[in-house]
């Protein structure tokens, strides 16, 4: 039902879905003005923004819970539905429709079996989801009990309580989605860049999903025995990753001019993420992850903060780069697969642990190909009613 005048506010239909280690709010296309400021206009609202504490809103102040979801039906043939991505900023009035969110994807596969969008296969429903963003499929499969999405299981994910039924998400398509060309985007699996304050560093920059830069923990100055909470307080640590998305941005015409500073702000893309050797740590919640339990260390880091967690996006570009000779993920990943086989390999970031399988090949001309970056997801509805906004 389209925005309504109901005691003295505006109101909209709504569900608010987890998906993943992010949560979202998710609106019907067909509720909203056109795309434009009036459309941002009220999504700021109903989200409470700019500010950071979006107390007047349903925003969680928080980067993984400020994040929007524009469901309607499929613009794409062979899809069920379309799903836009919205990441609502807290600080400023913008939100960035640029980028997909992995996490909320999950939660856009939900949302789709809810409805009876897909189609069942056995005991699960097969929906193929259109991710307007970036024009890519995204592969989902939800697990059903009788008509509805099942809840409970035995699948954890690492920075969410507890174990639900699990979700796959495949993100195999999504190869160049944020530029629009290749894998490797500079078509080296690793380059050097010149960092004001840090002097020239190595990083790798993938294209998967999103856009996704790997450096070394040790090149940045990251003590990989501190806890993110204390990573976020070493402002030194923090100038220098935002030096790096900036860079590189520059590099490759991403974000340029003037504004760069600010559009950064903004801007969910690019991801830095520090990565290392496996090692014994923390997670956010106290439980102690062993190096044998992951095959790589990570931190992810955008917009001046580490991730609480890891973006599902993310994990997909990262199982990726490591089964990509030469970039900094491989050279710090246990057991690196080589292209031409199916993989599974394990991310030890804040909230835990995460697994993704993945298989990488080269194509006839020796150019990198991705078939497969599958990750397992929970995803669950949290509310559906009625948000009021001014």
């Amino acid at each position: 039902m389209p925005i309504e005048h109901l005691l003295n506010m505006r109101a909209i239909d709504a569900m608010i879905i987890r998906g993943g280690s992010s949560k979202g709010v998710y609106l019907d296309i067909a509720d909203l003005p056109p795309a434009g400021p009036e459309r941002d206009e009220a999504v700021l609202r109903i989200f409470g923004s700019p500010d950071e504490r979006q107390i007047d809103g349903l925003g969680g102040a928080d980067k993984l819970t400020s994040k929007v979801a524009v469901m309607g039906p499929p613009t794409r043939d062979g899809c069920d539905i379309d799903y836009l991505f919205g990441q609502v900023n807290q600080a400023l009035p913008r939100i960035d429709w640029r980028p997909n969110c992995g996490n909320l994807s999950a939660g856009a596969a939900l949302y789709g079996a809810l409805l009876g969008k897909g189609r069942l296969e056995g005991d699960a429903m097969r929906i193929d989801v259109h991710q307007v963003n970036t024009g890519r499929v995204l592969r989902t499969t939800v697990p059903m009990l009788g008509d509805a999405p099942a809840v409970e299981g035995d699948f954890a994910i690492g920075g969410v309580p507890g174990t639900a039924a699990r979700l796959d998400v495949d993100f195999g398509g999504f190869a160049g989605s944020a530029l629009g060309g290749d894998v490797l985007p500079t078509g080296n699996a690793r380059d050097i860049y010149d960092i004001p304050g840090l002097g020239p560093i190595e990083a790798s920059v993938i294209d998967m999903a999103n856009l996704l830069i790997f450096v070394r923990a040790a090149d940045v100055g990251l003590d990989t025995g501190l806890s993110v909470n204390e990573m976020q307080a070493d402002p030194a640590l923090v100038n220098q990753l935002e030096a790096i998305r900036k860079v590189v941005s520059h590099e490759l015409g991403f974000i340029t001019g003037p504004d760069a500073d600010q559009e950064l702000m903004v801007s969910l893309n690019p991801l830095v993420f520090a990565v290392a050797a496996p090692r014994d740590y923390a997670a956010t919640d106290g439980t102690s992850i062993r190096a044998v339990d992951h095959d790589l260390y990570a931190r992810s880091f955008g917009r001046r903060a580490f991730s609480k967690a890891y973006p599902g996006s993310g994990s997909a570009g990262t199982a990726v780069a490591v089964g990509i000779e030469g970039t900094l993920a491989q050279e710090y990943c246990r057991n690196a697969p080589a292209p031409g086989r199916d993989y599974e390999m394990r991310i030890g970031h804040p909230g835990g642990c995460l697994s993704v399988r993945a298989r990488t090949d080269l194509d006839t001309q020796g150019r990198m190909r991705v078939s497969k970056a599958e990750i397992g997801r929970t995803a669950r509805l949290l509310m559906q009613g009625k948000a009021f906004f001014r």
